[in-house]
């Protein structure tokens, strides 16, 4: 759970804002342009004596004889651009592991037999999104440079309420309500549950409110290299490298560990990822239609890391932790590193997109998955942490509807809309409210030096 909450609400894209680790977030560097009209081809030869009209005019020929199409497309040689892209989603649901939708967070209930002694919903929920800055510098006409940089804002909260587990409305087991100090079961409340509770179970209470702004993300950069084309088939590979460069928190504040609603905006270590793109063109019509369906493949391996232990749990009460021992194992003495695994994550999009002159629209259908990280250490620690249910190998599938326009030939710029909708998952989470929207512009930076 934890893994989608972490990749969604980092940056501008799990499929938004920020990409997710394993999503090619260079995307179509190339500018887009349409075949030009023999008018302007003409204009062009006889100049119109308005020089930034004739240079624009020269260089939208030069730009569409080149035909840089769909997602494996590059700038143009010596041509920069720069994105900018802002995102926001907010967290709603759960799927679980029989892909059933359930709260962010499960409920933690303890049982003796079928009797209920505890049920307890934490009421987590969250939004957030972010911006992520792109700078992609044309090498070679099929090759590009690029580098992003990620910054994610987020609200996180825990709102516990206690659900009654008898007909006469008691909210703790009498017989255990007397063991853990509770004086009138039917008045137990989270705020009971979270502040005296869990320190006689061992567990440290629980901040429930996080806010945060401006969080850096892992800073990736790479190269995308078209590496075939011809003027209806293309293949475009990324090979990129992550920067351990996000936002790990303290581990006594770490949603990860249940010791706070703090979120990770990276994965604490380094990453390499490579992505295969395709696109095939359906249809072109002269200079003002073109359809084109694409696709993406990116897998993504990040390396082993050593994090530290958190140290505040206390030590729990003898009559308290035996409510479920094997759940509230003793971890006061908890201390030093232990290792942290993401390993793989893969990510598949298909989308078909129509380019009406300066208008462009898409849809997509996408499929992710995140490996379950591996974690080596105190065995107690590491059942606590699975205890939890927020690590584990994960899915999500989404449909994604979107829209640009081109502002050339008037200004070098592109913007464009998208929304996102999670329609499957896995130990995922599920977001509403999933927009992203995009501005992206372009320098010729040849210009400096000729």
């Amino acid at each position: 759970m934890i893994r989608a909450t972490i990749l969604a609400l980092t940056a501008t894209s799990i499929m938004a804002s920020v990409p997710a680790l394993g999503q090619d977030p260079a995307g179509p560097a190339a500018i887009p342009t349409a075949e030009p009209r023999e008018e302007t081809v003409t204009a062009t030869e006889q100049g119109t004596g308005n020089a930034y009209w004739d240079f624009m005019m020269a260089e939208l020929d030069k730009i569409g004889r080149l035909d840089p199409y769909g997602v494996t497309g590059q700038l143009p040689p010596g041509y920069l651009s720069v994105k900018w892209d802002w995102g926001t989603i907010t967290a709603s649901h759960r799927y679980n592991d029989q892909r059933e939708l359930g709260p962010v967070m499960p409920p933690i209930e303890f049982t003796q037999g079928e009797k209920k002694i505890i049920s307890i919903d934490m009421g987590l929920e969250g939004h957030g999104g972010g911006h992520t800055f792109q700078v992609s510098y044309g090498l070679t006409g099929m090759l590009d440079w690029y580098i992003e940089v990620p910054f994610t804002y987020m609200n996180v909260k825990f709102n516990p309420t206690v659900q009654p587990v008898d007909e006469e409305g008691n909210k703790i087991d009498p017989t255990y309500a007397k063991i853990l100090g509770v004086t009138d079961p039917k008045d137990y409340s989270g705020c009971d549950f979270n502040y005296a509770t869990l320190p006689m179970l061992g567990r440290p209470p629980v901040a429930t409110e996080y806010h945060a702004n401006w969080l850096l993300g892992d800073i990736n950069t790479g190269f995308s290299w078209n590496v075939y084309r011809t003027p209806r088939y293309s293949i475009g590979l990324t090979p990129r490298v992550f920067l351990p460069t996000g936002h790990i928190p303290e581990p006594e504040r770490n949603l990860l560990y249940g010791t706070g609603p703090e979120l990770e905006t990276g994965i604490g270590g380094w990453a390499v990822g490579f992505t295969q793109g395709s696109d095939l063109r359906l249809f072109k019509h002269s200079w003002w239609l073109d359809a084109i369906l694409s696709s993406e493949f990116t897998t993504a391996y990040a390396f082993t890391q050593d994090r530290r232990y958190p140290t505040n749990f206390p030590k729990p009460n003898a009559l308290a932790s035996n409510l479920d021992p094997e759940a509230f194992p003793d971890l006061s003495g908890l201390e030093g590193t232990f290792e942290y695994t993401p390993g793989w994550s893969l990510d598949w999009t298909a989308q078909v997109g129509l380019s009406l002159a300066v208008v462009s629209l898409g849809a997509g259908y996408g499929v992710s998955y995140q490996q379950e990280p591996e974690l080596r250490g105190d065995p107690n620690f590491i059942s606590m942490a699975k205890g939890l249910e927020l690590l584990g190998a994960q899915s999500l599938e989404m449909v994604q509807l979107g829209a640009s326009i081109t502002l050339l030939p008037f200004v070098p710029a592109q913007v464009s809309f998208q929304w996102k909708k999670v329609v499957d998952g896995y130990n995922a989470i599920v977001f509403d409210d999933f927009y992203q929207i995009t501005v992206k512009g372009y320098i010729p930076m040849f210009l400096l030096w000729e």
